[in-house]
């Protein structure tokens, strides 16, 4: 008994104060590495100022680790300590301290790199390392970790009342670390072990990684066999190709036997007289995924082609056809910006963008929703501003159109009209009770689909207008199924009609072969292609095949399915669908019937696991085609690690708005070439920001490069005829280069886009002053006539 007490008076259990001391000793050592990389950087001229916002959310994200740890370690404190005093104590101390000498050799590693380690430790290798420098900085990191970190446990003892206030210990240590984890993280002010730990276990995690021997597993000879040209009789030009992409047109409303019949008179009627499959799917979930599989048919990744960090390098049908002669465009109401689409079109070398930047004051936009936004302009507006910059060049187009009006919430012009026409219809169509009960509870959704319909009808009436309308090859499909009503089982978010049709056709046909977007790029390469003899790469990576099969299943078609980022989990191999691990056999029309052959599953199961693989490897590793068969080069990477790292200490989110406003501001301080670095970069990100591209060419005029600033914003100008902005910093470049005739130039584009902005009228006035007082002073100049600037003033000046 007496030697017990002895036991417990000289080794006392240690308690979670003691622990908690030691949590805030290891963030406190933490702090003392972030305050060591930042002034690394700083000394080293990669960062300008040591103090800022990306240290403050370093010491935020250590905060998080430190939680995150202390969080799993008391655990097993507390057991140790129950069985044997000291001992969980001891542990947790051995544990912390290999934690900081691991946290100092990452920042090390990234000061020397400037980049984060991460998965790619398990490739490095001690070849022409120095091993003495190494083992210099591992003896000085243990000493100064041991030395700090008994510091500041020495130190916290003065404030044990605060800690001991801070109970339940557990929920501050995890409400830390959850405040953290929903932060921004960039390497610069990432925890670079947690980073290291996530990226190690989300690549041990991952089962199911390609394997294959073969290095771009997509690429094969290029292949023309064309099974759409019979119904065609094509001239000896090449035709137009207009792709209409309409936002939630699925089976349920154009389709062989649709739920809901009536609700889009127009396109039923342009169905009997074009090709028409009832078989066919999105290969996507949500819309703004659908146009890289069906100008592309480009693997997906985990999150959607165009937000893949990388990149990678493809052949498209926007690249193809323009390599052969096509002029291009992308026309839509919204914002194209969104989930990185623009920088996907920059990159494929789009000669116009038609997004909602584009549209001046003539046009309506779509009434704002709840919170307070737009999504664009209607699809009527669209139609409208495509058929008012549409011209008939001597070469063929290539125009792809996509709609928004269906997308949910339908605030459509006019709601109260297009619901009246919904009750007419409900009137006249004889559907059953649930679809009925549907339509009257969903009422404003089908007066979206009316309205969208009434809208591609007026599309087609003003197209039918033009001279090239006999030369045209209409094709419409839908992004997916809408997926705001109650599908019948899985596969149904996918449905969706595909019709071409065309003055060109020389006789119409429904297919039920079972195919997706992703066979539409390969079908009309091929179809042109024997015609034409289109000058093609010798080698294509398409996931798809072909539009038209032998039967209603191919048997080698394989069909991998993003319901949405960060969610694969519908496939299609053969007349097989998975879908959350169930295994269906494919009937007449696409009849789920559960598959009850065990080898069958398993073969469908390793089909599914081995496409989602290599899915991931194309993707993440830019391995669709090699370089060298790339038409149009992705851009490369133009800032230095260095550069890298300055960018991420001032500009640390995805608000590229705010990333804007902080190189406006380093302009204005004088700093412009940290500006134009800023500003160089979220074009890299954003290409159609505009107001970026204008601070670029204006802080280019201020340097006195006028001919780079007047490039910069002529380009602007010609990519947003109507945002007065860039005309109004063209108008002061050429003030001051001492240019003013040239803006003669705008007054063409300022009368048609109806440019009335007051900052534009003040500068084409000055212009005009200062031409009237050159001729003045040098009479035997060239003359300018800068009454058609009054005229134009006295047109447009608001009384």
């Amino acid at each position: 008994m007496q030697v017990e007490e002895k036991i417990t008076k000289h080794a006392p259990r240690k308690t979670l104060r003691e622990y908690t001391r030691l949590v805030i000793a290891f963030f406190g050592c933490l702090v003392v590495i972030s305050c060591y990389q930042f002034i690394r950087l700083y000394l080293s001229g990669v960062l300008d100022v040591f103090v800022g916002k990306s240290l403050l959310l370093q010491l935020f994200h250590h905060l998080g680790y430190a939680s995150l740890v202390g969080l799993l370690l008391v655990f097993g404190f507390n057991f140790l300590e129950s069985r044997k005093p000291n001992f969980g104590f001891v542990v947790t101390i051995i544990i912390l301290i290999i934690g900081l000498l691991t946290e100092v050799l990452l920042t090390e590693y990234y000061l020397a790199n400037y980049e984060i380690l991460e998965v790619n430790i398990l490739s490095l290798t001690w070849y022409g390392v120095n091993i003495w420098k190494i083992s210099t900085i591992v003896l000085m990191a243990i000493i100064s970790m041991l030395s700090l970190f008994f510091l500041f446990y020495k130190i916290t003892v003065k404030v044990h009342r605060i800690i001991s206030k801070m109970y339940p210990l557990t929920i501050v240590f995890f409400s830390l670390f959850l405040a953290a984890l929903a932060s921004e993280k960039k390497p610069i002010n990432e925890n670079k072990t947690q980073h290291l730990t996530v990226s190690l276990a989300e690549e041990w995690l991952d089962l199911n990684k390609y394997d294959g021997k073969v290095e771009f597993p997509l690429l094969q000879p290029t292949k023309t066999e064309d099974r759409l040209g019979e119904f065609f009789n094509l001239k000896a030009e090449k035709p137009n190709i207009v792709i209409l992409i309409v936002d939630g047109l699925g089976s349920d409303f154009l389709g062989k036997d649709p739920n809901y019949e009536g609700f889009t008179p127009y396109l039923e009627s342009l169905k009997g007289s074009s090709l028409f499959w009832t078989n066919y799917v999105s290969n996507v979930g949500q819309s703004s995924e659908v146009l890289p599989s069906i100008i592309g048919s480009l693997p997906f990744g985990k999150k959607g082609f165009t937000n893949t960090k990388i990149s990678p390098e493809r052949n498209t049908l926007y690249g193809i056809l323009k390599a052969n002669g096509y002029y291009t465009s992308f026309n839509y109401g919204g914002n194209s910006s969104i989930n990185f689409l623009d920088r996907f079109l920059y990159e494929e070398r789009v000669d116009y963008i038609l997004d909602r930047k584009n549209f001046d004051d003539t046009y309506e936009l779509q009434k704002e929703d709840a919170a307070g936004l737009s999504l664009g302009y209607p699809d009527r507006e669209l139609f409208k501003k495509y058929n008012a910059d549409f011209i008939e060049y001597p070469r063929a187009r290539f125009d792809v159109i996509q709609t928004l009006s269906t997308k949910n919430p339908s605030l459509i012009p006019n709601l109260s009209y297009y619901e009246d026409k919904v009750d007419r219809i409900l009137e006249k169509e004889a559907l059953g009770s649930k679809p009925r009960k549907i339509v009257e509870n969903n009422k404003e959704i089908f007066a979206g689909l009316y309205y969208m319909d009434q809208s591609i009808k007026l599309f087609f009436k003003n197209y039918k207008k033009k001279r090239t309308f006999e030369n045209t090859i209409f094709i419409i499909t839908g992004t997916h199924n809408l997926s705001d009503l109650p599908h019948g089982n899985n596969l149904d978010r996918y449905r969706v009609p595909l019709l071409i049709y065309s003055p060109l056709l020389k006789q119409t046909k429904q297919f039920n072969s079972l195919s997706s977007h992703a066979d539409l790029a390969p079908s009309i390469l091929a179809l042109l292609t024997q015609k034409y003899k289109l000058d093609l790469p010798s080698e294509t990576a398409w996931l798809g095949s072909g539009l038209v099969n032998n039967g209603m299943y191919d048997k080698e078609k394989k069909i991998l399915f993003l319901r949405e980022k960060n969610n694969i989990r519908e496939y299609i191999q053969g007349d097989h669908f998975i879908s959350r691990n169930t295994v269906f056999k494919l009937g007449t029309d696409l009849v789920l019937k559960k598959e009850k052959d065990e080898q069958i599953i398993r073969e469908t199961k390793d089909g599914y696991r081995n496409s989602k693989a290599i899915n991931n490897y194309l993707n993440n590793n830019n391995k669709i085609i090699p370089t060298s068969l790339a038409l149009f080069k992705k851009p490369k990477n133009e800032f230095s690690k260095q550069e890298q790292i300055w960018v991420n200490s001032v500009f640390g989110g995805a608000d590229f708005d705010n990333a804007y406003s902080t190189a406006r501001d380093l302009a204005l301080n004088n700093e412009r070439d940290r500006a134009m670095l800023l500003s160089r970069y979220i074009l890299t990100k954003i290409p159609g920001h505009a107001d970026t591209e204008i601070l670029l060419g204006r802080v280019n005029a201020w340097n006195e490069a006028y001919g780079e600033s007047i490039a910069i914003l002529k380009e602007v100008i010609r990519k947003y005829p109507t945002y007065s902005d860039g005309y109004a910093a063209l108008l002061d470049v050429y003030f001051w280069s001492d240019k003013n005739q040239e803006a003669l130039l705008l007054i063409d584009p300022l009368k048609k886009h109806n440019i009335k902005s007051p900052d534009v009228i003040k500068k084409m006035t000055r212009a005009m002053e200062n031409m009237k007082q050159e001729a003045l002073e040098n009479p035997n100049a060239v003359y300018f006539d800068y009454t058609k600037i009054k005229a134009y003033l006295d047109q447009v000046t608001i009384k």
